[in-house]
């Protein structure tokens, strides 16, 4: 990808929860040979906002489909390996937009690289370790999320960390 293609897929990972960035860099793609990831991306953002330009939202959504089951598994393994993470296997206005954490060693390497490649909005995180839930919830990207995940986080010290990470991040639900 080149430079201009970098910083139109940067923005839409900043501002998940808008449609332009996303529509922006799909014209990016059509300009740029990749006609049929541009019309998926497209077709996605319309049929999520259900106001389609095909004749109907099924003939949309069928034809996402069929760019999906053309294309996808060739967009999925684009996303790039990033230790002690998943991601999710759900094409959402274009991207995948959830990922799972798995015994990480590197908090902020795993957050890092998760919300550089894809457009999160929601993230399940997993097998925290000691002082790790501390360093999650200093990142200041978990507020791009609509919601986080934190199955097995108990006790009074992680309670009031929770606490003030929903302060923090009012956008996004902490569950």
């Amino acid at each position: 990808m080149t430079s201009d293609g970098d910083a139109l897929f940067r923005a839409i990972c900043e501002h998940p929860r808008e449609d332009t960035p996303r529509l922006v860099y799909a014209d990016w793609l059509q300009e740029n040979g990749l006609p049929e990831r541009a019309e998926f991306i497209r077709l996605q953002c319309e049929a999520w906002a259900l106001c389609p330009a095909y004749p109907t939202l099924t003939a949309a959504r069928t034809r996402a489909s069929d760019l999906l089951r053309a294309f996808g598994d060739r967009w999925y393994n684009e996303l790039p390996f990033v230790p002690g993470l998943e991601w999710g296997d759900l094409f959402v206005r274009g991207f995948i937009d959830s990922a799972r954490t798995v015994a990480m060693s590197d908090v902020g390497a795993t957050l890092e690289g998760a919300f550089a490649a894809a457009p999160l909005r929601f993230l399940t995180v997993t097998e925290l370790r000691r002082g790790q839930l501390r360093l999650l919830l200093t990142c200041p990207r978990l507020g791009q999320l609509t919601k986080l995940y934190l199955p097995g986080t108990s006790g009074d010290a992680e309670y009031h960390e929770l606490e003030a990470a929903s302060k923090r991040f009012p956008n996004t639900e902490i569950v």
